[in-house]
Order: structure tokens, then C-alpha cells, then sequence
């Protein structure tokens, strides 16, 4: 159910409420001199007339109140559930960040008790200054030569304090939590890996984390450089991000990649198929060295029932036109390429019936 709909349900559980709420205040200081009935007022009758203190239309509606004052009140609590490896290692980091927190406050501690043993010192030492400032008589001037001497003496030097060394519990409990921490992240980061590439890369872009989906489609072109559709996936980010001559290369590379699975494949060239690519957009033999024209334009005579000189069209699919009634070049040019798209069980439309007009036009 959305939220929207939830809040209507709500605001009209609250209507209802309050309604009877009032309804019920009417009744009990009668208001209206004799009680109101719901049934009659609804259904016809007396809605006004005298009747018990407590009556079976007051014990329902108590029931509804209590019930949607509980429904409308009430917190609902929601429950994730967390993997039991992840929630392990999450409990073992809490308590590592509890042991942490432990050695901090022992530290501390210890700063407490070195910042009272500075403070006792200098109490100290106030003290012994106004014990000699009390012994001096200021009236003898062999006594003051005496005080400017000691004036003039340094004070002897505290021997520093060598800071106590981190105990070998204490780093064995740092080491064992970084790599806690290490491990718990290699966990999720597992997670993440495990969506395939498209979905993860769509997903950051969804979050407009531009970068994070770009270095997704970096890292699969890195790992497999021979997919296309990895090409296009970068060139698509670049594109948002405003880097268009890049994209423009990427996508440049990924139509090399699919021609060159085609030519394979066909035998065609690469560089006719690409030319038939930038001509229209669709591999039917409209541009390149093996467009139809060329091929037509050399052949000297052409049988017209031999439905396989239509690029697109071999024998399974000529075989499949055959067994409909279709068997020279002239019906296919008449029909609709949908059509014979569900003849041939083609997976992509083409355009046959146009290519078989260019062959009629050539003969």
C-alpha cells in the first residue's frame, strides 16, 4: 500500500473517531434532551427517544473508539533482517569499539593523575617560595645580596617523564580490529560486486554518483575490453557528464567491436558494414563495396524466384516463405516487412520488402 493511500485511511480512522467521540458526549450529558440512535437516524425511525444509561449502541461504539485509537496510536515496528556473517561481524566490531573506548578512558585517567601531581608540585613550591620569602629580613643588606643570589639560580630541572609504552595486549586488540574492519568491508563490498555490472552502474546513476558508474564501466572494460556493451555503457556516462569527445570515442570503438563480430560472422568487411551502419543505421546492404546495387547492378540475369538474393533472407527463411505460398521476389516486395518478420521468425526487423523493389528495379 503507498503512502498516500495510508494517510487517507488514517485521516479517516481520525474522523470517525473524533465523530463518535462526539457522539457519545452528546448522549452522556443528553444534550439533546433524549438520547440519539445511529439505526434509526440511518435506517429510519425515532433517532430521538429515551433510553437506558448504558445501551448496546453505547457498547459498540466504546468498542470502535478503543479500536481505532489503538489502530491509529499504536507504533509499528519495523524489522531488517541481517545476514548472520554480517551481523557477527558487526557485533565483534562493537565490542572492539567498546574495548577502545575502555583505553581512552583510561588514558585519561592517567592524564587526570599526572595533571594532580603537576598541580601538588606547584602547590609545593609555592609553599617553599613564601617560607623563604618569610625568612628574608629585607633590613639587612647582606640578606637582600643573598636574595637577588638566589633570585639569580636556576631552578633544577624535573627529569622528563618517558612515555609508557603501548602494552602488547592493547596492540594486539588495535591490530585485531583493523583487520575486523578490513574483512567486514571486503564482506559488503562483496555484496555490491555480486549485482551484475549494468544493474550496479544504473543503479549509481539513479544516486547521481556519476563517478562511481563511470569506474564501474572502467573497471569492466579493463576486464573484459572485448564487449561492447560495456563501451557503450561508458560512453553513455561520459555523455551525461558533459565529456563528449570521449564518448564519442568509446562509442566509436564498441561499433568496431559488433562489426567486427558481423564480419565474422557474414564475411562481409568491416568497413562495409560499418558504411552500412552510418548510411541508415541498419545492416541491409544499403551502402559499402557489397551494397545491393553493386551486386545487382553486375549480375547479369537474376532468377526471380530465388528468394535468397534478398540480404536478410536464407534458406531456412526462403523454405518458411515457401510452405506460406511466397516464393518469388515480386510477393515480398508487396508485402509488409512485419509480416514477413513472423514468416522467417526473425528476432529484428528488416527491410526486405524494400530491398526486393531495388532488385526488381536493377533486373
Amino acid at each position: 500500500m503507498s503512502s498516500k493511500s495510508s494517510n487517507i485511511i488514517q485521516i479517516s480512522s481520525l474522523v470517525i473517531l473524533l465523530s463518535l467521540i462526539f457522539l457519545e458526549i452528546i448522549n452522556i450529558f443528553n444534550l439533546l434532551g433524549e438520547k440519539l440512535f445511529l439505526r434509526e437516524l440511518l435506517f429510519g425511525g425515532d433517532p430521538l427517544r429515551e433510553g437506558p444509561m448504558v445501551s448496546s449502541q453505547d457498547i459498540i461504539i466504546f468498542v470502535f473508539i478503543l479500536f481505532l485509537s489503538v489502530r491509529l496510536f499504536s507504533k509499528r515496528v519495523k524489522t531488517t533482517i541481517i545476514p548472520e556473517e554480517v551481523a557477527v561481524k558487526l557485533v565483534q566490531k562493537a565490542k572492539a569499539a567498546e574495548k577502545k573506548a575502555a583505553e581512552a578512558e583510561k588514558k585519561v585517567a592517567k592524564a587526570e593523575k599526572k595533571v594532580a601531581k603537576a598541580e601538588k608540585k606547584v602547590a609545593e613550591a609555592e609553599k617553599k617560595t613564601e617560607e623563604i620569602e618569610e625568612e628574608l629580613d629585607f633590613d639587612d643588606f647582606d640578606d637582600f645580596d643573598d636574595f637577588d643570589d638566589f633570585e639569580n639560580q636556576e631552578p633544577e630541572e624535573e627529569p622528563e617523564e618517558e612515555p609508557e609504552e603501548e602494552p602488547e595486549e592493547e596492540k594486539t586488540i588495535s591490530q585485531s580490529s583493523e583487520s575486523e574492519d578490513s574483512e567486514l568491508d571486503s564482506l559488503l563490498e562483496q555484496a555490491s560486486e555480486s549485482e551484475d555490472i549494468p544493474t550496479r552502474a544504473n543503479r549509481l546513476m539513479a544516486q547521481g554518483n556519476l563517478s562511481g558508474a563511470l569506474e564501474v564501466w572502467k573497471k569492466a572494460t579493463i576486464n573484459n575490453g572485448e564487449k561492447s556493451e560495456y563501451w557503450r555503457g561508458l560512453a553513455h556516462v561520459l555523455d551525461i557528464m558533459g565529456e563528449l569527445e570521449k564518448s564519442k570515442i568509446a562509442k566509436e570503438h564498441a561499433d568496431r567491436l559488433d562489426s567486427q563480430v558481423i564480419a565474422e560472422k557474414t564475411g562481409r568487411k568491416m568497413e562495409d558494414i560499418l558504411a552500412d551502419l552510418l548510411d541508415d543505421g541498419i545492416l541491409n546492404f544499403s551502402s559499402g563495396s557489397d551494397s545491393v546495387s553493386n551486386d545487382i547492378s553486375n549480375s547479369p540475369g537474376i532468377n526471380k524466384e530465388d528468394l535468397t538474393l534478398i540480404p536478410g533472407i536464407g534458406k531456412v527463411s526462403a523454405k518458411r516463405l515457401n510452405m506460406q505460398g511466397i516464393s518469388t521476389i515480386e510477393q515480398i516486395s508487396k508485402m509488409n516487412d512485419s509480416d514477413i518478420m513472423a514468416i522467417i521468425n526473425s528476432k529484428k526487423l528488416d527491410s526486405w520488402s524494400d530491398m526486393a523493389k531495388k532488385i526488381l528495379e536493377n533486373d
